[in-house]
């Protein structure tokens, strides 16, 4: 089964921007639909959305603050059931590894909710994005790919699906898109099984780590100055990392570019990729991109594999290469939506996240106090505050709302990661240059309200 699903959102941030709508279609493994699900949330009182993002989608603002609509937390409870109603599925998202995987994930983590739904519990992910970009390389004019005015190939979906002959489309509405994206998906499956059903079958991090064991050539779908598929071979096993994979790029002479060192690191860090495990790259061994072109490891490159493969502390040291440096830190203090990455809830605390949602309001607000964790004690705060204020003490409510008044105005200074008000009038002013006013206008309105409101 698959999960074909797609978001709309306040805006491109994916740390502090949030989910106004969630679209997603089950479909069996031949594409057929067997259910949907469409839900739109209430504004969150502490996000203030980009008015480029509203206006390209044209989102009325007066749904934002719609009293009809569920809050944040209601509807991402909604969406959590009817997931694991569906069961164990393969979830497809267009571009969603850059932007719907990391604001779900947090979506999820800020209602309490497991986060990593799409690879746990027998779930798996990959982008289609990536997938047409490989089709369109590998066979061209398979996909209608339309130009900008620069002449530059556009992927986005808004432009590619009606160029395919996909005429219904809703663009920026969330099942819109997923049904854009079914149709390019269903166009790719029929028409390229010979690329769709390797790819389709390498979505978990087992299957990619398998694929990726025997020491010989692999094409990988490279994302550099242009996109290309050029031969690799994984070099890094003997760091017995989980979670990514060191390739170096066999075009390059590893045989005759001697050890790494202060002279030629930067050049060898260029022929060398790190890449996830559990996000389904674009990888095909040597037989299955010549069912597809014309391409396979050249006389050199096989002989730069066999010296890789017979030079295993060689290969250690390239891979280090790679290890990520420590981030500088800025001196700000984090906020909360920043710390998702900090640890895994404790056995204790994810049976408490359980129990809160069980709860009725009078008990969620002990539930609350008796995390382990302090983050997870100030996010159920926060869902109390949106809920069921009243089940609140004074100090959480004071708190909260000088928390809220402190995000909206922002740092006097612009030391702020987050979109304040004053930040969102400055785009919209920008943005005035190419709307109309009668679009322009309403947001203007909304955003002073919203400034009144904290004062």
């Amino acid at each position: 089964m698959y999960i074909f699903y797609d978001l709309e959102t306040t805006g491109t941030d994916v740390v502090f921007d949030q989910i106004l709508q969630f679209g997603a279609v089950l479909v069996d493994e031949n594409l057929i639909e067997r259910d949907r699900i469409e839900c739109r949330c209430r504004l969150l009182p502490w996000v203030v959305p980009s008015p480029s993002a509203l206006l390209v989608t044209s989102t009325n603002v007066r749904l934002l603050d719609d009293p009809s609509l569920p809050d944040f937390f209601t509807m991402m409870q909604n969406v959590a059931k009817r997931l694991e109603q569906w069961g164990a599925a393969i979830f497809v998202g267009y571009n969603s590894m850059r932007f719907d995987e990391p604001l779900l994930q947090r979506a999820f983590w800020q209602a309490l909710l497991p986060p990593y739904v799409t690879v746990t519990g027998g779930n798996s992910r990959f982008d289609l994005l990536p997938l047409i970009r490989a089709a369109s390389l590998l066979r061209p004019g398979f996909f209608t790919v339309p130009r900008r005015e620069t002449g530059k190939a556009s992927f986005k979906l808004d432009a590619l699906a009606p160029a395919n002959g996909f005429t219904a489309h809703h663009a920026h509405d969330a099942l819109g898109d997923v049904e854009a994206t079914l149709f390019l998906a269903k166009k790719l499956k029929t028409g390229l099984p010979e690329l769709w059903e390797p790819l389709a079958s390498r979505t978990s991090k087992a299957s990619v780590t398998s694929l990726l064991a025997p020491e010989s050539p692999i094409f990988f779908l490279d994302h550099g100055a242009t996109s290309t598929f050029a031969s690799f071979m994984r070099i890094d096993r003997a760091l017995s990392r989980q979670s990514h994979a060191i390739l170096a790029r066999l075009e390059f002479d590893w045989a005759g570019a001697g050890k790494p060192s202060k002279d030629n690191s930067t050049k060898m860090r260029k022929a060398l990729r790190r890449i996830p495990l559990n996000k389904a790259p674009v990888l095909l061994t040597s037989q299955e991109i010549q069912l597809l072109s014309h391409l396979a490891p050249s006389t050199e490159e096989l002989e730069q594999a066999a010296f890789l493969s017979s030079n295993p502390e060689h290969c250690l040291a390239l891979a280090e290469l790679m290890e990520p440096l420590e981030t500088a830190q800025t001196g700000e203090e984090a906020q909360l939506e920043e710390m998702i990455f900090e640890d895994f809830a404790t056995p204790h605390d994810a049976n408490l996240m359980t129990q809160f949602h069980r709860s009725s309001f009078s008990q969620k607000s002990v539930v609350a106090q008796s995390f382990d964790d302090l983050r997870f004690r100030r996010l159920a705060i926060r869902m109390l505050f949106v809920q069921h204020p009243s089940s609140l003490g004074d100090r959480d409510k004071l708190n909260i709302r000088s928390g809220i008044s402190n995000r909206l105005e922002g740092d006097p200074e612009g030391k702020h990661r987050y979109r304040s008000i004053s930040d969102a009038l400055r785009e919209l002013n920008a943005a005035s240059q190419s709307f109309a006013s009668h679009q322009t206008d309403p947001i203007r309105d909304w955003l002073a309200n919203r400034t009144a409101v904290t004062r």
